[in-house]
Parts: structure tokens; C-alpha cells; sequence
């Protein structure tokens, strides 16, 4: 086999495992929604900003994507309030059940905790 060839196969290769790793170890991949929740809510999830109560078209979007995996692939990066992300998705009618991550803070039982965890 000559070394093209063998190269060609090898990208290939990399390139199925890069796309099929993640499904076959059981993850949703949601990046996109995440990027839809980043976009359509983004006045109610703001850092910094007091919570606004979120628009129609924030909830017709999170009624529609996967909140748990969505909170569960937030990163400081985003620069979001995860509590107020935790707080749309129960005003949204989708909510985060208790336990799972949002961002960098985990869900309690009860009710949610004061407005404080920036991210």
C-alpha cells in the first residue's frame, strides 16, 4: 500500500471516530440548541443583568430542545447566569430536573436558590 493511500485512509478513519466517539459512549450532542438558547433568551441569561422574565420566542425555543443537556454543556465561556438559565427553563415549562448540572452549579431539590452564580 503506498503512503497516499495509507494517509487518505488514516483521515478517514480519524475523521468517522471524531463524528461516532461521542454517540457511542451514550452523549447527546446538543451544541446546537445550546447555541439556540445562547441566541433566543439571551436578554434573561445575561451575567451582570437582574432576571428578565423570558420572551415568547426564548420558551417556543426551550419548550423544544433538551434544557438538560443544554445546561449540562455550559462553560464559563459562555458567560451566562446558570441560575437564570436553570431559572427560564421552569418559567419555559421545560425544567432541569434537580441534581443535574447547569454551568457550574448543581440543581438542588426544592425550590431555586437566590440569584448569585455568575458564570
Amino acid at each position: 500500500m503506498n503512503t497516499k493511500v495509507f494517509i487518505q485512509l488514516l483521515v478517514y478513519a480519524s475523521v468517522f471516530a471524531l463524528f461516532t466517539v461521542p454517540q457511542a459512549l451514550g452523549e447527546k450532542e446538543c451544541y446546537g440548541e445550546k447555541v439556540t438558547f445562547l441566541q433566543k433568551c439571551s436578554r434573561s441569561i445575561q451575567r451582570g443583568y437582574a432576571y428578565v422574565h423570558p420572551s415568547s420566542s426564548c420558551c417556543e425555543a426551550v419548550q423544544e430542545i433538551d434544557m438538560t443537556c443544554v445546561c449540562g454543556i455550559i462553560t464559563r465561556l459562555d458567560k451566562i447566569n446558570a441560575q437564570n438559565a436553570y431559572r427560564v427553563s421552569l418559567d419555559c415549562n421545560n425544567p432541569v430536573p434537580a441534581g443535574n448540572r447547569c454551568g457550574g452549579w448543581t440543581i438542588p431539590a426544592g425550590p431555586p436558590p437566590p440569584n448569585n452564580l455568575q458564570l
